[in-house]
């Protein structure tokens, strides 16, 4: 029961960000039209895919409006500052207007914790976002401690905290909780938070044997891996590089190669 409570509290924070995405890459898309100048290439591309609408986007699309012209188009509405505030809007607006009902009953059912003090902040955080879950205020009491860092990713970074009439900073309530929640499921995800009672998502410790500290090396050695971690890293990397490499290569009947983005080491 409590591994379903858990499954169901990722899955929704997933789908608010997820469905937002969604809809603002179409107004992308949509805006793409409105582009000053584009309006003929357009009508290029609606008039080849007519004239032949068997034929695939690269044989038909690409000679009028290069892939690669495409690929700018969408990279620099993405990479601007329209798409962020957008997105942001989206998903703020979703979950204050529907998904809210339900999460914080879900937060009440769970039971958080962590082995690892570096991510007390967003334990910390969740237990601020109970104290005010049926609360109407706009921000935070400014007497509250509210945690930044650690649960705050840069997309929000500059909303999340106002300023107002009297020049003070105030921690918006309902964009801080969507912070949180989004901090909270990537730490599930990889077990850095844990729920009690439950199973798939219990204590970390407990998936060890029970002398694992006693016999590291001997459980290592069994396992195939590096004690340091630096080194299990940099051979995780060349592993996922040399098969990147591999695929990048493979022959295609309508390309010669597969474009593959690139992985920075650093």
């Amino acid at each position: 029961m409590t591994d379903s409570l858990v499954e169901l509290l990722v899955e929704t924070v997933h789908a608010i960000g997820a469905r937002a995405e969604r809809r603002v890459e179409q107004q992308a898309i949509n805006e793409i039209r409105k582009v000053s100048g584009k309006n003929n290439l357009l009508f290029e591309i609606a008039n080849a895919s007519l004239a032949q609408p068997d034929g695939t986007v690269r044989e038909v699309v690409f000679p009028i409006a290069g892939e690669q012209t495409l690929r700018d188009l969408v990279r620099e509405w993405q990479s601007g500052p329209m798409y962020r505030k957008t997105l942001r809007t989206t998903i703020r607006n979703s979950y204050a207007g529907h998904y809210r009902r339900m999460v914080p009953k879900l937060l009440d059912a769970l039971d958080f914790r962590s082995n690892n003090a570096i991510h007390r902040p967003v334990i910390e955080a969740l237990a601020l976002v109970r104290r005010y879950a049926t609360s109407r205020q706009h921000y935070f009491p400014a007497e509250e401690d509210v945690p930044i860092d650690g649960v705050v990713r840069s997309l929000w970074r500059e909303v999340v905290i106002d300023t107002d009439a009297k020049g003070r900073q105030r921690v918006n309530r309902i964009t801080y909780e969507i912070c949180v929640l989004e901090a909270l499921r990537e730490r599930l995800r990889s077990k850095e938070i844990w729920v009690v009672g439950a199973n798939r998502y219990r204590n970390p410790d407990e998936d060890l044997p029970a002398d694992f500290a006693a016999k590291r090396e001997n459980h290592y050695a069994a396992l195939g891996l590096p004690l340091d971690s630096d080194l299990f890293i940099a051979e995780a990397q060349e592993e996922m590089c040399t098969a990147l490499r591999q695929l990048d290569g493979l022959p295609s009947r309508r390309c010669k190669r597969v474009p593959i983005l690139r992985i920075s080491r650093h």
